[in-house]
């Protein structure tokens, strides 16, 4: 019996070929979008509870380790630099707009990059950088790739200058060994004098939507197994036909 189904289950070598190459992959991207909804679940719970406990000082968040406290509002008093840079194509509510990140220097004399929003109206003239001893507050996040990934893209002053993309390093050697600001950026609360609205969020997809990355891969690879087994049968039963046609 046992031998009777070997022979009957004949899908051919390029199928069996097609199916060995790309059920691997297939299995591989649902197991990578389960382990970044994981990542992305945590992520959001972390900053769900973060957000919830009472704003630390500048002293307080540099004790505790600026890069073991994300997602904590703090609150620092110092002056923003008039270093600001201009995050282009950043889409809010169907409008096309810059966010604006600018540095902030503490009475700590550390300088930390704060962003301050989305805005719409820097074409118009409206964009200002506020002078003066500021007390501000915000959320402390890791400082991630902001916007498009270019390569080859140059940028360059005078200030404000607009970017495509804004990391660590683009933002580091832009703005100089004067300005030498901490790997974090600190998302400015609406409240703070010099806010713009508001569209950070801790990562731009949240965990559902990985979770249905994941399902459409695996289904995929379902799906690929299901026609490999019927096409292999079916493929021997019409040749087995062919041959009977033939006596």
């Amino acid at each position: 019996m046992k031998k009777s189904l070997t022979r009957k289950f004949k899908p051919g070598l390029p199928m069996t070929c097609f199916v060995i190459f790309f059920l691997p992959i297939l299995l591989y991207l649902s197991y990578w979008q389960v382990t970044r909804a994981i990542e992305k679940k945590e992520i959001w719970e972390t900053y769900s509870v973060n957000k919830t406990l009472p704003p630390l000082s500048e002293q307080e968040l540099l004790v505790a380790g600026l890069k073991d406290n994300s997602y904590r509002s703090v609150m620092i008093r110092g002056y923003f630099i008039d270093q600001s840079f201009f995050l282009d194509n950043r889409i809010y509510r169907s409008e096309k707009g810059y966010e604006v990140f600018t540095p902030f220097k503490s009475e700590s004399k550390k300088i930390y990059l704060i962003n301050r929003g989305w805005t719409n109206n820097i074409d118009q003239g409206f964009f200002s950088t506020p002078t003066g001893t500021q007390r501000i507050e915000g959320i402390v996040s890791p400082f991630r790739k902001y916007g498009l990934s270019l390569k080859g893209a140059s940028f360059k002053g005078p200030f404000p200058i607009t970017v495509q993309e804004l990391t660590f390093d683009l933002a580091s050697d832009l703005l100089g060994e004067a300005t030498k600001i901490e790997e974090i950026v600190i998302q400015l609360s609406p409240a703070s004098r010099g806010s713009y609205e508001p569209i950070w969020g801790p990562t731009e997809l949240k965990a559902p939507r990985h979770w249905g990355y994941a399902s459409q891969w695996l289904g995929l690879a379902i799906v690929l197994v299901f026609l490999y087994i019927y096409f292999g049968y079916k493929q021997t039963n019409a040749n087995e036909k062919r041959e009977e046609s033939k006596i």
